[in-house]
């Protein structure tokens, strides 16, 4: 029962990280958690430790858990990680996608843009990642796919701060044009899509803007 607590929490509060929903600097209060979640403050303790492992949570002696706040010079380096390790996999992908492959990465793509389209900001940056997971899997490339999936997770946090109520968002027709690059078989043009794609994300990032603690009992009471 603890295991599954201590999952619950990180999984919830990774996907709202993900999702953009709780913002950087949200205090975790172990009370509130352990209410949400009906669970005891050890559950909730081991959880953000775990947390706190994936970069996710800072803890402050003495005042307990906070979603950390990115700095502008982890920010930049997030993104040039991310560039170098997606032209690789986009290269790769190029290299290995079979039909089934482009088949799934199309899949996204389309239902990303009927999220977009209906205005469910939820759903859309949630497959705006998965685009891009669906991608590292195409690219055969385990490890750098792992380390993806943080970096993912890390930016998510990242736009979140920098981005304020604007909420970068990934542009439909950009991964429609890595996805078509793909299905041609150009490693080279999707991976430039891909690096122009990343550079273009983070251009749109303000290194002065400020953020909002998030309501946590709201957001993850769902």
């Amino acid at each position: 029962m603890a295991e599954n607590a201590e999952s619950r929490i990180v999984d919830g509060v990774i996907e709202a990280i993900l999702e953009r929903r709780l913002r950087a600097g949200t205090k975790l209060s172990e009370p509130e958690l352990c209410e949400i979640y009906d669970c005891s403050r050890t559950d909730v303790r081991r959880a953000l430790v775990i947390l706190a492992t994936r970069k996710t949570v800072e803890l402050r002696r003495n005042r307990g858990a906070f979603v950390r706040v990115p700095s502008q010079p982890e920010a930049h380096n997030v993104f040039q990680a991310r560039r170098a390790i997606e032209k690789t996999l986009a290269r790769n992908a190029a290299q290995h996608a079979a039909n089934a492959d482009l088949a799934e990465l199309d899949e996204v793509v389309q239902a990303e843009v009927m999220a977009r389209r209906n205005g469910d900001r939820a759903r859309a940056i949630r497959l705006s990642g998965e685009f891009h997971m669906v991608l590292a899997k195409i690219g055969q490339n385990d490890v750098l796919a792992e380390f993806l999936r943080e970096l993912i997770m890390r930016s998510s946090l990242i736009i979140g701060f920098f981005a304020g109520s604007t909420h970068v968002l990934c542009q439909d027709e950009e991964h429609g044009e890595i996805a078509s690059a793909i299905r041609m078989g150009d490693g080279t043009k999707a991976s430039d899509l891909l690096e122009a794609h990343l550079r273009h994300i983070e251009a749109q990032l303000v290194f002065d803007a400020s953020s909002e603690a998030s309501d946590l009992r709201r957001i993850l009471s769902r």
